[in-house]
């Protein structure tokens, strides 16, 4: 951490903190109220860290030499924003926050419960979570959970991922995320160095409309035969469940095959959603039917019911009922 309480809860900054000058006071943790101790920065930023054995649960342990300059630098950026401020009504703690804005840097992977629940809990109270992932997270042609729940969404201007990079303090914007049946995950990329825009209208800032993309759905339908034929484990699965309710991805039809922006979600398994609309006659009929998929909403920037009536409008349109 960058910031300890004394024992008056003044703000101690670790960045420009000298023990000689400010004597053998003890410094406490703004959240858990435990004692910490001063690190000198060799390797790391100079910080603060707890002793051992310590339960708080707002600031982790070990922090890398990256979190620490991620901060740094986007504490300058943000002038007026408030560093390592805690939030005692939710029990969290952005690394800055900016009126309701919290900011929160993530470099070492995070379980998805967990970053679940933090940014749910951020939103339940009102403030915005900007979420940058760092460098052994930021995602080339493959996303994972966390990159996927991560990202935000427009309607507009589809999905979009915030990367904090502090060797070069910047921030980068991966948008215009789309997903291909060949090569996984592709996306436009943009940088703003320090001060290039104030921090928090960056935050704001929309991308363009997203423009349309189609592949060929035959060439498609053949990559899944081809993976079937392999017997890759999630194909073969998803073919279990397309028999169980008497379907297969021989006897699609073409359009079952072709694009779409909220592949970003289900990649392959769009194609169940699609063959759930062949057997169903209404929306109420067809949300009961795609639960057979299993596929649980990790995504708290996109509203789930919002999305799946789009894929349901998408269908009857491509299936020329629309």
């Amino acid at each position: 951490m960058l910031i300890a309480n004394s024992k008056t809860k003044t703000h101690i900054d670790a960045r420009n903190y000298n023990p000689k000058l400010e004597g053998s006071d003890v410094l406490f943790c703004p959240s858990c109220q435990e004692p910490v101790f001063y690190k000198q920065g060799k390797v790391k930023l100079s910080h603060f860290a707890h002793y051992s054995n310590t339960n708080c649960s707002s600031f982790s342990e070990g922090e890398t030499y990256e979190h620490l300059a991620c901060k740094d630098f986007l504490k300058e950026w943000s002038k007026s924003g408030q560093l390592e401020a805690y939030l005692p009504e939710l029990h969290q703690r952005p690394d800055i926050l900016y009126k309701n804005i919290a900011i929160e840097v993530q470099c070492s992977m995070l379980a998805i419960e967990r970053y679940l629940e933090r940014t749910r809990n951020y939103l339940a109270h009102g403030y915005l979570p900007w979420w940058l992932l760092g460098e052994k997270l930021s995602p080339k042609n493959k996303f994972g959970n966390l990159q996927k729940a991560a990202s935000y969404y427009h309607p507009k201007s589809g999905f979009h991922l915030w990367l904090s990079k502090a060797k070069q303090k910047e921030i980068w914007l991966l948008y215009h995320i789309r997903w291909h049946y060949q090569v996984g995950f592709f996306y436009r990329l943009k940088k703003w160095k320090t001060h290039d825009l104030p921090l928090f209208k960056l935050f704001k800032v929309l991308p363009s409309k997203q423009p349309s993309f189609v592949w060929r759905p035959e060439q498609y339908r053949l990559f899944i035969y081809k993976k079937l034929g392999q017997k890759q484990v999630k194909t073969v699965r998803l073919q279990e469940k397309l028999y169980t309710l008497g379907g297969s991805f021989q006897n699609l039809p073409d359009w079952c095959y072709q694009s779409s922006y909220y592949q970003f979600f289900f990649e392959d398994e769009l194609l169940f959603l699609r063959f759930c609309y062949l057997k169903t006659g209404s929306f109420s009929q067809w949300l009961k039917k795609i639960k057979y998929l299993e596929h649980s909403w990790l995504y708290p920037f996109a509203s789930q019911k919002a999305i799946l009536q789009a894929i349901y409008i998408e269908c009857q349109k491509l299936a020329g009922n629309g």
